[in-house]
């Protein structure tokens, strides 16, 4: 069914037939793909307009949602389904560049062959923004598609098939469960001059990586679930920010005067002792760019409080965010120390990772830290809890310059329609967010109050 967009085309169809082939191929590349297909059937100068768009965004729409409690014989159906439906567009575009290339489904290396096309395709097209997005609902795929490095001339047999123009458009790359080493992306850092954000999620052949060198021009580094990881060295870049998520790595900074964002953890598969060590170990690998940083994110879920640690202060910080058990006893007291430890804190992003029903663990009191600068505070994952109440007036309670508070019950990681874990997922939220309208009573009226 045609979008309103696609029908006032229709409507107007003869004077827009009338502008270049190139115009046409600009306006369809505003419009989502199968809607920029569609509109072959206008007239016969429309026919293959589509086949010039600049954006190849080949969204999944609702086919994911469910996917997971779908029979074996479903999965591939539907996964086969996509995957063609890509190579056939891709076998038909016939314009000289692409702005975006983005495949976006539960993908694995049984379709190796047709991705390794799709990769040659969009750097052969000049891509600006490439995004591999092989999802699974539940992380790691085992059996993870892996860059091709004979791609990269990596291989003896075809170093001399692996120049291509594309790497030098090159701007933005994503990946999500696609395997790849740190020789692989050392290439793409060292053969990419213009690219800004590079993204890699769950590649379980990373470990070690080194981000070297003033001609490298990343400004945006994202390491996430990449379990494999041991080290990362950052040194003599114009790196901004930095994201970890993951087990803690051997993390060397230096002269990266730009950095003013990051983000890391200390994950492990069970509580740890003290939290002591790790937050040493983390104050001193960020020791060079500690106090020019305007953003910090930091994981304290499986930590425990050490009240005798005493955390630097960090003038120059505006931005916290804080990923925290609220049912940890010592909770309230972890997040004072870091509110006295970060004075001139803007906003404070709060976290919160539930773990199963509510616990009866009761939460230490923690001595009030007056707070005069903190003007935004949002809670996310929400659930009306006593102890996360709990954590919501504490901080209402000490920052005295709170202008706003936002409430945001989604739980992202759950919404897959169509599956009962989904619809639990929901009605949890809709119940946190009545609850939410209860707390809204004890905030005061110079506060403005938002829930999502």
């Amino acid at each position: 069914m045609f979008s309103s967009f696609v029908k006032s085309m229709y409507n107007s169809a003869d004077r827009i037939s009338e502008l270049p082939l190139e115009i046409l191929a600009s306006i369809l590349s505003l419009l989502p793909l199968k809607e920029a297909v569609a509109t072959s059937v206008l007239s016969r100068h429309w026919r293959h307009a589509w086949a010039s768009t600049l954006t190849l965004d080949f969204d999944p729409e609702k086919t994911l949602f469910g996917f997971t409690y779908l029979s074996r014989t479903l999965q591939d159906k539907k996964s086969r389904s996509y995957v063609n439906w890509i190579n056939r567009v891709v076998e038909q575009h016939n314009g000289p560049n692409i702005e975006s290339f983005r495949a976006c489904f539960d993908l694995d290396c049984r379709f190796t062959s047709s991705i390794d096309k799709w990769i040659e395709f969009a750097l052969k097209k000049r891509v600006q923004v490439f995004v591999l997005d092989f999802v699974k609902i539940y992380g790691f795929n085992k059996d993870a598609y892996a860059f091709p490095r004979k791609l990269l001339g990596l291989e003896k047999e075809f170093a001399s098939n692996h120049h291509y123009v594309g790497f030098k458009s090159l701007k933005v790359v994503y990946f999500e469960n696609v395997d790849v080493t740190g020789e692989i992306i050392e290439y793409f850092l060292s053969h990419c001059p213009v690219l800004e954000r590079l993204s890699v999620s769950f590649a379980k052949s990373l470990v070690n990586l080194r981000v070297v060198g003033p001609l490298v021009e990343l400004k945006y580094l994202v390491l996430n679930y990449c379990f494999s990881l041991k080290s990362v060295e950052i040194c003599d870049t114009k790196l901004v920010s930095f994201i970890h998520i993951g087990f803690a790595i051997d993390l060397r900074l230096s002269n990266v005067p730009s950095l003013v964002e990051i983000a890391i953890s200390g994950m492990n598969t069970h509580r740890l002792c003290a939290s002591t060590d790790f937050m040493r170990l983390a104050f001193t690998q960020l020791s060079c760019c500690l106090y020019q940083l305007e953003t910090f994110m930091i994981d304290i879920t499986l930590m425990e409080y050490n009240k005798d640690h005493v955390f630097p202060i960090l003038s120059n910080l505006k931005h916290f965010e804080l990923t925290a058990d609220p049912d940890y006893e010592w909770g309230l007291s972890q997040l004072s120390s870091f509110m006295r430890a970060f004075p001139y804190l803007q906003r404070l992003t709060l976290k919160l990772r539930v773990w199963g029903s509510e616990e009866k663990r009761k939460l230490q009191k923690a001595a009030k830290c007056p707070h005069h600068y903190l003007k935004v505070v949002e809670v996310l994952k929400y659930r009306g809890r006593r102890n996360i109440v709990e954590h919501v007036m504490f901080l209402i309670e000490n920052a005295f310059a709170l202008e706003k508070l936002v409430i945001d019950p989604t739980n992202r990681d759950c919404h897959h329609s169509g599956s009962e874990w989904g619809k639990r997922a929901r009605l949890k939220e809709a119940k946190a967010r009545r609850h939410a309208m209860h707390l809204k009573n004890k905030v005061p009226a110079t506060v403005e109050f938002v829930c999502l």
